[in-house]
């Protein structure tokens, strides 16, 4: 028997996890044709597979009474078997109003379809009020149910889990990628081939000497995660103090690379993407340790192959050092003779010793600017204004460090 539907709060899809508070049905209620089986549960609507309803199974004088008892309005049904979705604020579930839904008998059965489709992860409370049920249908057949030993409430706390993702995510690559890298260190960048699930990400990402020993704390471990926006990119670093000469906690415990050593990053095939699926397989880069690099980059010292006139070959700047790849990406750009951004594709390749620019059509005749934001850096945070070893105090007050530096260069036929 359909009856009226009820509408408002939304909750998404899925399976069984957990029940409690059931109570069994008692040998008196056994003769009936159908009797309250003391248990509250989720089915897949069978017109709907994909749809997921709560039943509970009803003495056949409480299904016959509620059948010929008229309309009822959805406020009695609510009264009878009422749902309500667990919140992540904490809140009594008691205190919140209930899912909004219609109701049904079928087959000495009352079921609950909510309005929307339930959520994977949420614990749902069913009651089911057997004294409600009575006064609504009132006369013989409750006078009847009264006689029979019943649980008057049977609660359930009900829950769809969120079916298993498959394993697809990887680690894409780690930069820098070379594989000989100097003492002083910055960082490291982690990509990954999709979105992934932040928070306690120190847990899967180790360092381990040439005897396979993690070593203890090597990365800096910051509360706020250095993610990109999109999630796939992951800055790591080491810390800063055991890098820098005199500060305490290098002269306590030492650099955490030392020259002429070999080092394993291991990244835990663990670690789950934003879907909670694991990564695919875990990820090593071996490494040695090279002389601490002091030395600012210089732009003086690239080498510039600029494209002929009317090719589309690629702009390339070459240095005689890896560079951070992220900077290289945001802080080197073109500009035409009018000072105007011009249009292209970055890449960076050669272990991060090569920056090329592909402009998508043919070059024109002209004069260029390559610009270099002075904030670029190499792998150990040496920039192109300062090395990472002078703090800003220790500068002259008024010395003037610009923003950018420039490169020109010219496209003939």
């Amino acid at each position: 028997m359909p009856l009226r539907h009820d509408f408002a709060t939304a909750i998404c899809p899925f399976i069984l996890v957990l029940q409690l508070g059931c109570a069994k049905p008692t040998q008196d209620e056994a003769t009936e044709t159908k009797e309250v089986s003391g248990e509250i549960r989720l089915a897949k609507r069978s017109a709907m597979p994909s749809q997921t309803v709560f039943e509970v199974d009803l003495p056949q004088a409480l299904a016959d009474g509620l059948a010929n008892s008229g309309v009822l309005e959805p406020a009695d049904w609510k009264k009878v078997f009422h749902i309500h979705a667990e919140t992540a604020n904490g809140f009594d579930w008691r205190e919140l109003p209930p899912v909004q839904g219609s109701y049904r008998l079928t087959n000495n059965r009352l079921v609950f379809e909510s309005l929307f489709p339930l959520q994977a992860g949420v614990n749902y409370h069913a009651v089911f009020n057997l004294s409600k049920a009575k006064q609504l249908i009132g006369g013989k057949t409750a006078d009847r149910l009264a006689e029979m030993k019943h649980s008057d409430v049977i609660e359930a706390t009900l829950r769809l889990e969120r079916p298993r993702a498959k394993p697809e995510t990887i680690v894409s690559q780690v930069y820098p990628t070379a594989n000989s890298l100097p003492e002083n260190l910055l960082k490291f960048y982690l990509h990954f081939s999709a979105p992934m699930s932040q928070g306690k990400v120190y847990n899967h990402i180790h360092l381990l000497n040439a005897r396979n020993e993690k070593i203890d704390l090597p990365f800096l471990e910051l509360d706020e995660e250095l993610w990109n926006p999109d999630g796939t990119r992951l800055t790591i670093l080491f810390d800063p103090g055991r890098i820098k000469s005199g500060l305490l906690p290098r002269e306590q415990d030492g650099p955490v690379l030392r020259e002429g050593n070999s080092y394993t990053l291991k990244i835990d095939a663990t670690w789950t993407d934003a879907n909670g699926a694991p990564l695919k397989h875990g990820f090593t880069k071996f490494f040695v340790v090279t002389a601490p690099d002091v030395q600012m980059p210089s732009p003086a010292q690239w080498k510039i192959t600029a494209p002929d006139a009317g090719s589309t070959n690629p702009l390339t700047l070459d240095f005689p050092e890896p560079l951070d790849h992220a900077l290289l990406q945001r802080l080197v750009w073109v500009e035409d003779a009018g000072n105007r951004a011009v249009e292209g594709q970055v890449h960076v390749g050669d272990d991060e010793r090569q920056w090329a620019f592909v402009l998508g059509k043919a070059w024109k005749v002209g004069d260029y600017q390559i610009m270099i934001g002075t904030s670029l850096e190499d792998l150990a945070g040496n920039n192109v204004s300062r090395p990472f070893e002078v703090d800003r105090v220790q500068r002259p007050e008024d010395e003037f460090i610009p923003n950018y530096v420039t490169l020109d260069f010219k496209i003939r036929n």
